[in-house]
């Protein structure tokens, strides 16, 4: 009787364990995620500081980085709260990255295109994820992750340079 009793217990400790062991792998494996997450985009404040804007193709550069990226951003920030001025930014943006790009690169605009439009995916998808994460940590979508913030401050400033660059161009506005 004795020894059902302890084989018993023995059993239900192994059960605890065994979902010990699983929360704790689980815990891990959002912890690395998230911080791969957080690892994978550079603030626009720091790639700022390594833009040449002395140059004309530097200054090309820095438009299409900072149109994906803005426009990227813009996006995400429109999915948890909706405003028809960030949609219409986030468009306009996105599509002046591929604008750039082409103008850069000179050649094959649909394959340029289509690239862009890829880095788009994968920018939106890593501020979404980044703003879901911040808002599970701190009960903000934005507030609270200095990336955001920054990045969010620093593509406010920059969509009167690109509308006035893609207004330069022929390009209408999304109003």
């Amino acid at each position: 009787m004795e020894l059902k009793k302890n084989i018993k217990q023995m059993g239900n400790s192994m059960v605890f364990l065994k979902y010990t062991y699983c929360l704790i792998a689980i815990f891990f494996l959002f912890s690395t995620i998230q911080t791969a997450n957080a690892e994978k985009i550079t603030s626009l404040k720091e790639l700022l500081r390594t833009e040449n804007l002395k140059s004309e193709i530097g200054k090309l550069h820095y438009l299409a980085n900072f149109s994906l990226r803005c426009g990227s951003l813009f996006e995400a920030i429109n999915e948890v709260s909706p405003n028809i001025n960030i949609l219409n930014a986030a468009i306009n943006l996105q599509r002046g990255a591929s604008i750039t790009g082409i103008m850069i690169k000179k050649n094959n605009p649909d394959q340029i295109d289509q690239e862009i439009q890829n880095n788009i995916i994968e920018v939106t998808n890593t501020y979404r994820n980044l703003i879901k994460i911040n808002k599970d940590t701190n009960g903000e979508f934005i507030e609270g992750s200095n990336l955001l913030v920054g990045d969010q401050e620093v593509c406010k400033k920059f969509v009167p340079r690109a509308y006035r660059f893609l207004g330069n161009n022929g390009f209408k506005l999304k109003k």
